[in-house]
């Protein structure tokens, strides 16, 4: 009899032991420039503890976790239209602490530290959708493939100009200059596939040299 009311006192001590330790976690969301109104949030809006722990937030913006044990947490509002900043929890037995944190942050540094209970605002309002941009000039002679039609048609204007003041020998080396790379690229499929024939022809013969397996 006496162990088994000493089994039941300790489990009693342990379980008030937890609740002493546990913590309450509280904050208000409040208006700004972009949220003017805290009746604007959704009915669905919550806030997390590093997805442990939800409280949705009442219609004066304010929020509370009850009976949070020591530790670190991330704490998140979750708005379809509203963006707010996230930030890191840290329980303690007597204290709550809050310091700012995002997304690609390690989980050692923390931002400016925020009061608790916690004051937030939004940050911006949240997009899902891009809006299609329209025709832009500027972007069009940003183009390289603008560049290079602008820049043949201008020489295509330009050449026949600049060849009538030339003198005959200028006008000669022009001639003879562009007749050769002419020359060139009508060559280019001949030599090509002279070049091929001969590697062809140098392959087969390095097959018929290799001796026979026995």
């Amino acid at each position: 009899m006496y162990c088994r009311y000493s089994t039941e006192k300790a489990q009693l001590q342990l379980l008030l032991c937890g609740f002493a330790q546990a913590s309450q976690v509280e904050g208000q969301l409040v208006t700004n420039g972009i949220l003017t109104d805290v009746r604007r949030l959704r009915t669905s809006t919550k806030v997390t503890l590093s997805g442990i722990y939800s409280a949705f937030v009442q219609t004066d913006g304010s929020f509370v976790f009850t009976d949070v044990p020591p530790g670190s947490y991330l704490l998140e509002v979750n708005s379809i239209d509203y963006i707010f900043p996230k930030l890191r929890v840290d329980v303690k037995e007597n204290s709550v602490d809050g310091a700012y944190s995002g997304l690609g942050v390690g989980w050692d540094k923390t931002g400016y530290s925020i009061p608790h209970p916690f004051v937030l605002r939004a940050k911006a309002e949240a997009e899902y959708f891009v809006e299609r941009q329209g025709f832009n000039v500027m972007g069009m002679f940003k183009n390289p493939m603008f560049l290079m039609l602008g820049f043949s048609g201008i020489m295509m204007l330009v050449m026949p100009k600049m060849l009538k003041n030339l003198d005959p020998e200028a006008m000669q080396d022009v001639t003879q200059t562009q007749a050769d790379a002419q020359d060139m690229i009508n060559d280019m499929p001949t030599s090509l596939s002279q070049m091929f024939a001969k590697a062809q022809q140098q392959a087969q013969q390095h097959v018929q040299q290799r001796p026979a397996r026995r």
